[in-house]
Formats: C-alpha cells, structure tokens, sequence
C-alpha cells in the first residue's frame, strides 16, 4: 500500500481526497446517529422519571387520603356503636360513611364490616354477599395492625386495604375495608403518563396488582420476575422496552413504568441498514469524485511528466497546449519557454561551435602549410649561413619561429609568449622597410601573465604597419597594456593615414558579415570571432580613427590567469 501511495502523484491525490470526503461523511454519520440514539434514551429517561414522579405522589396522596379516612371512620363513636348494636340500617352510619368518602369513592369502594367479615355497610349499589376471611389474609393482617394494610386483591378486586376498628378495651369490632379495581387505577393514574407508556403495579412478592395493559400481564411480569431474581437489567420479554421501578415506601409495593423504545431493535436494525447502504453508496460516490478530481488534477501533471520524458531523450520539439489559467497552466507555459530557450541554446551553441571550427580552418588555411613552410625556411636559414648572407639568416629563423608557434597545439597563451612573437614579427619587417618605423611595447610586468587566444596581437601590429605606416619614413607604432575592472585592454596605435568615418562604419557592418566577405579584413575578423567565441559577446575588437592623424586598435579581454599562478 505504502509503495502504491509513493509510486504515483496521482494515487495520493485520489487517497487524500476520498479521506478527505469519506471520513468526515461516515464519521458524521455514525456520530449523528448514536447523538441522537443517546439524545433521545436521555429525554425518554426523563421523560419517565417525571411520569414516574407524578404517579408515585398520586399513590402516595391516595394512600394518605385512606389512611386518614379510615381513621376518622374507626374513631367515630357511631360507627362503634353501630357495629356493637348489628345495625344494618343506621342512616346516620350511611351519612357518615358518605361523607366521609364523598372525595374518595370515585378512587375506591368502601365497606364496613362486622367482626366476622360480613358486610354491613357500602359506598356501592349493592351490600356485596358473603363473609371475607378473618382468620388469614387482609382482614387477619389489619386484627393484628393499629395501621391501614394493604394487600393484593382477588377477581375483580385489584387492591384491598383495611383497618381494625376497635372497642375502648381493644377488642376488634369490625373492620374498614377499601376495594380498588383497574377501572379506578385507571382513572387514579389517567393523564399521568403518555399514551404510548403502561403502567404495572406490583406487591412485595413481586406479583402483579395492576397491569393497564391486562393481556400482556403474564408475559411481562414472568419476564421482570425472571430478569430480577438473575440480577439483570429490566428489558422485558421482547428487549424493545425501557423499565423504571419505583418502591411505594406505605404499602411496600413497586410501581413500574414501562416506556416503549424510540430505537426498538427493530427500529435499529433498520437505521443500520439504512445507514450500511447510505455508506456503501456515499463509498462508490466519493471513489467517483476522488477519481475524477485526481484526473482532473493529474492530466496536466502527467503531460508534463511525458514531454520531460521527451526532452530526455533529445526531442526539444515537445510542446503543452493547455489553456488553464492556474498554476499548473503557468507550469506547462514555463515549460513550454524552457523547452524553446533549451533549444534555442543548443541551436546557438552548434553554431557557435561550427564558426570556431571554420575560424581555426581559416586560419590553418592562411598558414599556407606551415609545416612545408617551417621546413622551407630552416633550409633557407642554412643556405644564407653558408653563402654569409646574415639578413636571410634571421628572416628564416624568426619566420620559422612564428610558424612554429602557429603550428603549436596551445590555442591560449600568456601576453609575454604572444610579446615574444611579436618581438620576431618586426624584425622581419624592421629589415623588410629599413627601419622606416619604430614600435614601443609598454605592458608592465604584471599583465604579461595574462592569457590571451594565441596570435591575437600579431594580426593587430601588422594593420599598423601594413595599412598605417607603410608610407611614411618616421612611423611610429605604441602597444601598450591598462586595466579597467576585471577586463585587460591591450591596444595597438600608428601615426599613419588613419581612417575615415565611412571606412569605420564599412569595417563595423563587415564585421557581421560571414568570414569568407571579409575580403583583406580576414585577420582582424578572426582575431574578433576567435576573442568573442571564447569570452563571449562583450569582448572583442574596437577601432578608433581620424583619418590623417593615426590609428588605435584595442582588443578587450577578461582578466584571466593560469591556476598555477597568483592573480
């Protein structure tokens, strides 16, 4: 994986952009979900535990509201006294008892019983038939109690609750006994909690009392029985509920809330689902914009990538059509220019090369066989020693000692080796014009260490002679030498003829010119194209004149010495 990344440019722009986009999709996703699963398990906890609160303090004021009436009723002398006499049909019992109840009867139905558990009085339609039990159950509990009991119900019956009433010697005369049905917990506990909510109301045994949903009583109490006993957490049968039990602290009952989950497992299920194929498309739909996008970005880049690849191999020709306006656009245009200067380049220095080699050939060609020569003059040089004619003596050798020089493999060489040439060069025409001019060489000891093309005065000394006092008995000729910056500038001037400004301005435009129109220019010319070949443009020849006052040539050359000597 790491190599693939590295390899391409391409695979980590597709890499970076699809985590880029999918991460922070998928990452949201799941973190919205579970958000708003726990957001809403919090407000159904609240929610709950305020229903809870609300049917608790219902329970609680109902019992408190028994409790007190129960004790008004077993402290009421008419009721003593009526159960002592056996009056069934006390009318002042009747007021009293409905009285009493007249807040309360729509919660419960209330009886007075005698001591053997048959009813005498009722707050309902009819005297139910039948004696309760004394010798156990309710009524056994409340003989042996001061307080209200309550215990769970039979038949119709929810809840019970009853209390002694006693004689002033303690002895039980009857009992008041409280009957609640699912009809009036269901009125106690209405618009109390939400429609989707049930409500279960156990004993301490854990067995059911009230169920607002009766048909699923069995199953959901066999169920929190079970979970209970093993230590769980109250789910239920299904796991789709949320439980919250509440312990009544008067009769030892628990009240519990069943609330439905917003997310069932059902429900879940679903959102995962959902959510599965959501992350699966957004997948597919973030690798088709990675792809794109990493195209799109890439194309330029992997252009780039082939015409650089061209241009290693030597194709210059290469070039990027693009019209983005962006950087990479601005890339493919430099690239494009480097690619055209590259080749323009080349193309200059081929040339350059190819007038270097027909300088040197030029030259060579002037030398007229030097070799033939050099041999030729030696002979010259013996037959002068032997005939005693001294003067073709020394024209043969210093001829010789040129032609040598030019022959020689060095093409760079110091002005004192070049002063040494020219030293040779006007004896031979010291004798050749009888000492008709003279020449002065000043350059100081600290430039003869300098490195000039080789023949590069010669040419020079042999314009002033040649074009300058040839035709004057009092020639004079001055080379000399000065500095300016780092560039050495050796000129050569005559008192001769001079130059027109017209000749001057010829000579210049000639000066562009290919060698072979250079007519009798040839030395002057290649002595500039050798200079400028080799330093470059800003070096070379310049010629000043005024016709009938002389002339001065001066060569410009960077200052340049060899490595073994101090600058």
């Amino acid at each position: 994986m790491k190599t693939w990344i590295r390899r391409s440019f391409r695979n980590r722009i597709f890499l970076t952009v699809l985590l880029v986009t999918l991460l922070p999709l998928l990452f949201c996703n799941v973190l919205m979900m579970q958000m708003q699963v726990v957001r809403s398990e919090m407000s159904l906890a609240r929610e709950a535990r305020d229903q809870l609160a609300a049917l608790d303090s219902a329970l609680d004021k109902l019992c408190l509201s028994f409790d007190e009436m129960s004790d008004e009723l077993c402290e009421s002398t008419a009721v003593r006294s009526a159960l002592r006499q056996n009056n069934a049909d006390s009318r002042v019992l009747y007021q009293l008892l409905f009285r009493v109840t007249d807040e309360l009867r729509e919660y419960a139905r209330f009886d007075i019983c005698d001591s053997e558990g048959s009813c005498l009085y009722t707050t309902d339609a009819t005297v139910p038939t039948g004696a309760l039990y004394t010798n156990w159950g309710i009524l056994y509990a409340a003989s042996h109690s001061q307080e209200l009991v309550f215990r769970s119900g039979e038949g119709n019956v929810a809840l019970m609750a009853a209390r002694a009433v006693r004689s002033y010697d303690a002895s039980v005369l009857g009992y008041v006994v409280i009957s609640i049905t699912p009809d009036n917990f269901d009125y106690l506990f209405r618009e109390l909690y939400s429609a989707a909510s049930d409500i279960i109301l156990m004993d301490p045994f854990w067995q059911p009392i009230y169920h607002s949903q009766p048909a699923q009583t069995e199953t959901v109490v066999e169920s929190l029985r079970s979970q209970l006993l093993a230590g769980e957490a109250l789910t239920g049968a299904g796991g789709d509920y949320y439980y919250y039990a509440s312990p009544h602290q008067e009769t030892g009952f628990s009240l519990i809330l069943q609330q439905p989950m917003t997310f069932t497992s059902t429900v879940m299920h679903t959102i995962y689902g959902v959510s599965l194929l959501m992350g699966l498309l957004c997948l597919l739909l973030c690798l088709w914009c990675a792809w794109l996008l990493s195209r799109h970005l890439f194309r330029p880049i992997r252009q780039l990538d082939e015409a650089m690849g061209e241009v290693k191999k030597g194709n210059f020709d290469v070039h990027l059509d693009t019209e983005r306006q962006d950087e990479l656009g601005r890339l493919a245009d430099s690239f494009n220019h480097m690619a055209e200067e590259y080749q323009a380049n080349l193309t200059r220095s081929v040339s350059r090369q190819k007038e270097l080699n027909d300088t040197q050939l030029r030259m060579l060609q002037a030398q007229l066989n030097p070799h033939f020569l050099y041999n030729t003059l030696d002979t010259m040089k013996w037959l002068g020693v032997a005939h005693h004619v001294p003067q073709i003596a020394e024209l043969a050798s210093d001829l010789a000692i040129i032609l040598r020089a030019g022959i020689s493999g060095d093409e760079i060489i110091t002005v004192e080796q070049e002063l040494e040439l020219i030293d040779r060069y006007l004896a031979i025409q010291s004798i050749r014009f009888e000492d008709r001019f003279t020449c002065e060489i000043d350059i100081p000891e600290e430039f003869q260490s300098c490195l000039i093309p080789k023949m590069a005065l010669q040419p020079l000394v042999e314009n002033a002679i040649i074009h300058g006092v040839a035709d004057r008995n009092d020639g004079y000729i001055k080379l000399w030498a000065e500095q300016k910056g780092d560039d050495l500038f050796l000129s050569v001037s005559d008192n001769g003829c001079g130059i027109s400004q017209k000749q001057l301005a010829d000579l210049s435009r000639r000066s562009k010119k290919k060698p072979s129109d250079q007519g009798s220019h040839l030395g002057l010319f290649n002595v500039n194209s050798i200079i400028r070949l080799h330093f470059g443009e800003p070096y070379g020849l310049s010629i000043r004149s005024q016709q009938g006052e002389g002339c001065c040539v001066t060569l410009r050359l960077p200052i340049q010495r060899r490595r073994d000597e101090n600058a």
